[in-house]
């Protein structure tokens, strides 16, 4: 991102993002979320006070946008497989624990049977529930993804 001295907001060759949004059809909400994601970062400069402006040279068309949002929608798809792969693994652990439970009903319960009570879980989604969790919020970012796209593709 730039830093110029001047503001930009006092600097005529640099577009709010409504106006860019106007130039190349997409909303705000899905410039501010592409500057965020820093999948634009070229002929991005900030006020003092944070807002994002947009040189004019900069102005992405709407097929670029649309292009790049496909791919983030995409790469969001992935990480939504990841995490149902991840949640498959855990909950065939509980099924071989308890299978195990079934052959000596007096042993031992298996640690992921035991780990499926816990609602607590680590970033990486170790057990049942934190697989599930991982995999509900994967879902609803790719839910939130396919929202942008099919937006900017309505405005065609």
């Amino acid at each position: 991102m730039e830093r110029a001295d001047i503001d930009p907001k006092d600097n005529p060759e640099y577009l709010t993002l409504s106006q860019a949004g106007k130039e190349c059809g997409v909303s705000v909400t899905v410039l501010r979320e592409l500057i965020q994601e820093r999948k634009l970062v070229a002929g991005i400069a900030r006020t003092k006070n944070g807002h994002a402006y947009l040189h004019r040279d900069h102005v992405p068309s709407w097929s670029q946008i649309e292009a790049i949002l496909a791919q983030m929608y995409l790469q969001q798809l992935a990480r939504v497989e990841k995490a149902m792969k991840n949640l498959e693994v855990e909950v065939e652990a509980v099924r071989f624990d308890l299978s195990e439970v079934h052959v000596d009903p007096d042993g031992r319960l298996g640690d992921d049977l035991r780990a499926a009570a816990d609602l607590s879980f680590d970033e990486k989604g170790r057990t049942v529930s934190g697989a599930a969790r991982k995999l509900s919020r994967e879902v609803m970012a790719l839910i939130s993804a396919r929202n942008h796209l099919d937006d900017v593709r309505s405005t065609v």
